[in-house]
């Protein structure tokens, strides 16, 4: 009996210091910020239930999309706030596997937009204009610098959270 206490006492001292020293990290997250980059489709199929309309952050701008995003969070590997000749823009960039989902649609829906969404809102659009290669999506989005900052942040915090599940 004696043994058996010092064994469960043993236990939940373990269990403790690695609460205490951080070893064991919970999948809190203060603002989670889920990002999936999305599809306009540009055929008519009547009855076909693939698509569904988003709204652009200028309450004007509707986008039919696929169902599915092409690119979901677990092939975003990481996200940046970049200054490019037009502004500040979100760089996006995929795993091996999510860049070559993204030059395959790049390719075979040229003409078509891209859609930057997080937690399900759309953010910004881009219009596709060429092969996209290199698994690295520019877009810009509909905020101020200090709110894309702070999503920014969100969503690096959000990642090795979505990553590990």
């Amino acid at each position: 009996m004696k043994r058996k206490f010092s064994l469960i006492a043993s236990f939940l001292s373990l269990c403790a210091m690695c609460v205490l020293s951080g070893c064991w990290q919970g999948d809190d997250v203060e603002n989670m910020v889920v990002p999936e980059i999305m599809l306009e489709v540009r055929g008519m199929e009547y009855g076909a239930m693939r698509d569904r309309e988003i709204v652009l952050p200028d309450g004007v701008t509707k986008i039919r999309v696929e169902r599915s995003p092409i690119i979901g969070a677990k092939d975003i590997v990481n996200v940046e706030m970049v200054k490019v000749d037009l502004g500040v823009a979100l760089l996006v960039q995929m795993s091996e596997r999510g860049g070559r989902e993204l030059y395959r649609r790049s390719v075979t829906s040229h003409g078509s937009r891209l859609v930057f969404m997080a937690n399900g809102q759309a953010m910004g659009a881009r219009r596709i204009d060429g092969a996209i290669s290199d698994g690295q999506l520019y877009t810009f989005v509909s905020m101020t610098e200090e709110e894309l900052g702070q999503m920014v942040l969100d969503i690096k915090a959000s990642l090795p959270v979505i990553h590990r599940k």
